[in-house]
């Protein structure tokens, strides 16, 4: 048994090793620099706008849930869903308020950046 987790963990470790030259990346990909930032998008930002009831408020955190119904130009359907925010006062809002929304997204995610009740 000592020889098989040995073994296991041998194969396991060889499975984590880097290329040690760009030659050893699959076609296409490249090693990254330092002018590389693996947390920047990729793509831009998207304009959207919402409308749906809120479900939760955390101001310390920055975020809200709502439960939106389609987001025609983001092709998304109707779900709840936690956003991040920028720029919204979320003390003015609470659970069950029915607002609309506009948010911008990217390929990191959705900020909702302006929140207004019906």
């Amino acid at each position: 048994m000592k020889m098989f987790v040995s073994a296991l963990a041998l194969v396991t470790l060889a499975g984590c090793s880097s290329p040690s030259d760009k030659t050893a990346m699959p076609a296409g990909m490249d090693m990254p620099t330092s002018a590389t930032k693996p947390t920047e998008s990729k793509t831009p930002a998207v304009t959207g706008t919402g409308s749906g009831t809120i479900q939760a408020v955390d101001a310390a955190a920055h975020t809200v849930t709502i439960a939106h119904g389609p987001i025609e130009a983001l092709k998304w359907p109707a779900m709840t869903m936690t956003f991040k925010t920028s720029g919204v006062d979320l003390a003015a809002f609470k659970k069950g308020d029915q607002v609309n929304f506009e948010l911008k997204s990217t390929d990191m995610g959705a900020t909702v950046t302006k929140v207004e009740r019906k």
